[in-house]
């Protein structure tokens, strides 16, 4: 897989000074966290899903997570457990014919709803877990944060290879007077499996959801002050100096006007800034828009280039070839090097060309 793979494919890398890089599941974890994108979600209970994926029915995506959470009724989960292993025989049947090729395949992850659900579906599904980059674990908490991960490490242990995504949405997370101390035994414990956590996520759906507010199609989440104090302390505590996490941002919940497509774009602008990568989008349109948010700007590359190759000591700022910043070698090194691996996974544009775009496909025409 690669990200903007038509644009490549057609001749129309122009756009690109550097063109993304192609990953698929067994890609280096290092650069692979940074490549999950806009995880699309869809209802495990979907019928179709397996034969949309072998035929490539939407090109552009990367990641899928296949729902057993929320995104079901509580009738709904036997059905949609029953549903994704025949979902995972159809693709791995896909794959041993050879009409599914790995690099091909979108990394597929599984949201499950407690740990003994992970438990149960580990079983059920056994060797077709192959299939799978992962698992997504919701409201993800010191309380049983580690019955979930040692499962995976043991999954692991057995020869596949699988990855967690632990959600960040408990209570125990909003609540002020718990916060962070939550934040930071979370921390420690991800910490001690760092090797099988690929993505950090945030539900702020959740946060929202037990402060019985939600925004509107205009604001973003930063908008909403005590979700906006929450996401402060996650980012300050899980994006510290050369943190090994990469957080993700919040779930966009408006799709099928331009009002929608601007407030997403309002929002990833937000997540961006703030060392966000990757969302949670539950609607394909918003898949190309997300991602060439992603992409890097010929500016942001020369500077952080310019920035890792100035760090040997001999000076300590310098103006930027663009003459319109000073570059600090020190404060602004971590950022640099952020800059170069999300480089990697979304290309860098060519000079004069905008991320626009690239989701409206205007490059060459």
């Amino acid at each position: 897989m690669r990200f903007f793979e038509q644009l490549v494919h057609d001749g129309k890398s122009e756009c690109f000074y550097q063109v993304p890089m192609e990953f698929n599941k067994t890609t280096d974890k290092s650069i692979l966290r940074y490549c999950i994108g806009a995880a699309l979600y869809m209802p495990a209970t979907r019928k179709m899903i397996s034969q949309e994926i072998i035929a490539h029915k939407y090109p552009a995506c990367t990641t899928i997570v296949l729902d057993l959470e929320d995104a079901l009724g509580d009738l709904q989960v036997v059905e949609g457990e029953e549903n994704l292993l025949h979902m995972l025989s159809d693709l791995a049947s896909a794959r041993a014919s050879e009409q599914l090729h790995i690099d091909a395949m979108p990394l597929l992850f599984v949201r499950v709803r407690s740990p003994q659900q992970l438990e149960k579906m580990i079983e059920q599904l056994g060797p077709y877990q192959q299939m799978l980059t992962g698992y997504v674990l919701p409201k993800f908490s010191t309380k049983d944060g580690a019955h979930y991960l040692e499962q995976i490490k043991k999954q692991n242990e057995l020869g596949y290879t699988l990855y967690a995504m632990p959600i960040l949405e408990s209570q125990a997370i909003l609540n002020k007077e718990s916060r962070l101390a939550e934040l930071l035994a979370i921390r420690t414990l991800l910490e001690q499996f760092e090797a099988i956590v690929l993505n950090v996520r945030i539900g702020s759906t959740d946060f929202c959801g037990a402060l019985g507010i939600r925004r509107s199609i205009q604001h973003t989440v930063y908008d909403l002050a005590t979700v906006q104090d929450c996401l402060a302390d996650i980012m300050n505590v899980f994006l510290r100096d050369e943190s090994p996490f990469v957080l993700s941002g919040s779930v966009w919940e408006f799709f099928g006007t331009d009002d929608a497509v601007a407030g997403l774009l309002r929002e990833i602008t937000f997540d961006t800034l703030n060392g966000l990568i990757g969302k949670t989008v539950i609607h394909p349109s918003h898949i190309e828009v997300v991602q060439a948010k992603y992409v890097v700007s010929h500016e942001e590359y020369s500077d952080a280039a310019h920035i890792i190759e100035q760090s040997h000591g001999e000076i300590g700022v310098e103006k930027s070839s663009y003459g319109n910043k000073m570059n600090e070698m020190k404060p602004h090194f971590v950022w640099a090097k952020r800059m170069l691996l999300r480089a990697q996974a979304y290309g860098v544009l060519k000079p004069g060309v905008s991320y626009e775009q690239l989701f409206t496909k205007q490059v060459g025409v």
